[in-house]
């Protein structure tokens, strides 16, 4: 109701999200970026949330009134095309020249292309949608799948006319044209003036609340005199131009218009920020602030990912993006709906309550450990199989037919007991794991004891081969700190050196009557360059 107070709105909620998730990256970020250099990291946040929210804004506008845009991604990687190829054609000499002075026009000329083909992109849909009868779904789905083809197409036989070779690539390289994105306060002044303008369009005029009647009931809209047709096309110009403007800035912020990755996965960013903002798929219910902060939230989500776990992030950019957009679609949906119906009811509900068990078992394992791992001592088996006990015991909970009061009491107890438990499991692990590799060494006839140097790991004359020294290595990890390791009369050839190099190293090794040759001992050296090696190498 638009009586409640600002401070139960979805809006604050977001809020509150984005300071629990920056609270969060800190605590995680090893090099804690936020807090050692708040400057950079808040022109990068603040460009790139500048440029997630302007396409986001356009399928917010789509989703409001009652369609879906699934093209983003490829409209701006076909404007961006656009814009890089009127650069290339009227002034190549500036395009690749960084010092070089850009004409006013010759960018207006690149931007005004780009922007007219979103526009006769919207145009298309709309066109599609309301004349042909296609569903939003297929016709947007067709224009994700062609116009990145499309700007493919035009890329290579610009550059094989201009050039004399094939390319998919078109590099800017002038810095007045990528002052564009690269200066933070151009896309945050185009996202806050578009944001406004969208703003007052939906909540004060006459349009928007047929955008909004549009969304909630097209039949009755109809029959009550808007012009849906006029009104579907208006959403989806503003859709794709956003989008078009949104892939000059991308341009501008690579340098290369590259159509095979230029905005690849976006359709999907956009539509998360809209959800998570308060837009329901349904149509008819959302807001522009709600999608300008979801976009913030889902942006510090992303570059916190980033920021834990270092190289590899964009892997798993996806999964998390996708995974926040079903949890948003769900629990916004069901919210305004006012349903109270079990999410587990039934043959169904269970066989959903696994797959969500599972799921959370397998993404702990992948991200949570890389997240968590100067935090936690528990591997990702370990890791993974807590996870899906709490995950499950809290599906469960959600199945029992019970009042709202009763499940929040619950629903504490059962945060207390996860920590607890999580906070036990963690500090068992390296017992267990030591006991585990003490185990191993007296499978095979050793033992461990210690002394000045540290543990020792004795498995002199034993009859342990390079397979069983290959199995055991992992768990010697547990036994720190390593003083010896006596490998004497055993069967270990040199085939082992490179499985010992990944131990970290003792402070002596003992490989007296092993068939070693002075090379392996020579490689380990170079691994171990601390330790002492004992051996009588075979010649």
């Amino acid at each position: 109701m638009a009586s409640l107070s600002f401070w139960r709105r979805h809006e604050f909620g977001l809020l509150l999200a984005v300071l629990c998730v920056m609270t969060i990256t800190v605590v995680l970020d090893s090099q804690h970026t936020y807090v050692a250099n708040p400057r950079l990291s808040a022109v990068v946040l603040v460009r790139q949330w500048s440029m997630l929210s302007l396409f986001a804004l356009g399928a917010a506008v789509v989703i409001i009134a009652g369609g879906i845009d699934l093209s983003t991604g490829s409209v701006i990687a076909l404007s961006g095309t656009v814009c890089a190829v009127i650069l290339e054609l009227l002034a190549p000499e500036v395009a690749h020249a960084s010092k070089a002075p850009l004409p006013l026009w010759i960018a207006a000329a690149a931007i005004g292309g780009a922007l007219a083909t979103g526009f006769l992109i919207g145009s298309l849909h709309a066109w599609l949608i309301t004349v042909i009868g296609l569903p939003p779904f297929v016709a947007t789905l067709a224009s994700l799948v062609g116009l990145r083809s499309l700007a493919r197409g035009i890329c290579e036989a610009v550059t094989l006319s201009v050039k004399g070779g094939v390319s998919t690539q078109i590099y800017v390289e002038n810095e007045s044209f990528r002052y564009l994105a690269q200066s933070v306060w151009i896309p945050a002044l185009l996202a806050a003036c578009l944001s406004t303008a969208l703003w007052l369009l939906l909540s004060r005029t006459i349009w928007g609340r047929y955008l909004y009647a549009l969304g909630g009931n097209e039949q009755a809209a109809r029959l009550s005199g808007i012009d849906t047709n006029r009104m579907k096309w208006l959403a989806y110009c503003i859709s794709a131009m956003l989008g078009s403007l949104a892939g000059v800035l991308y341009v501008s912020d690579l340098g290369v218009a590259e159509p095979q990755t230029l905005g690849r996965g976006y359709e999907l960013n956009a539509i998360a920020s809209a959800v998570v903002g308060g837009c329901s798929l349904q149509g008819g219910v959302g807001t522009i602030p709600g999608t300008v902060l979801g976009a913030l939230f889902l942006r510090v989500v992303i570059d916190g990912v980033s920021k834990v776990i270092k190289s590899g992030a964009d892997v798993y950019e996806g999964l998390i993006v996708g995974v926040v957009v079903v949890f948003a679609v769900t629990f916004t949906g069901r919210a305004a709906a006012g349903q109270r119906r079990s999410l587990f009811a039934g043959g169904l509900g269970l066989v959903a309550l696994l797959n969500l068990t599972l799921i959370a078992g397998v993404m702990m394992a992948l991200v949570g450990v890389r997240l968590l791992q100067n935090h936690l001592h528990m591997n990702g088996a370990w890791l993974a199989g807590f996870t899906m006990a709490a995950v499950l015991a809290l599906l469960l909970l959600a199945r029992i037919d019970c009042s709202p009061a009763v499940r929040r009491r619950w629903g504490i107890v059962w945060a207390l007991l996860t920590v607890a438990a999580g906070i036990g499991l963690d500090r068992a692990y390296p017992a267990v794991q030591r006991q585990r590799a003490i185990a191993a060494v007296q499978r095979l006839g050793g033992r461990v004891v210690r002394n000045d140097l540290g543990i020792v790991i004795d498995l002199t004359s034993t009859r342990t081969k390079d397979d069983d020294l290959r199995k055991l290595v992992p768990r010697l990890e547990h036994l720190s700190p390593l003083g010896e390791l006596r490998l004497a009369g055993t069967d270990v050839t040199d085939r082992a050196v490179d499985v010992l190099a990944r131990l970290r190293p003792p402070r002596r090794i003992d490989v007296r009557g092993t068939r070693w040759t002075p090379a392996a001992i020579a490689r380990l050296q170079r691994a171990w360059p601390g330790a002492k090696i004992e051996a009588t190498a075979e010649h």
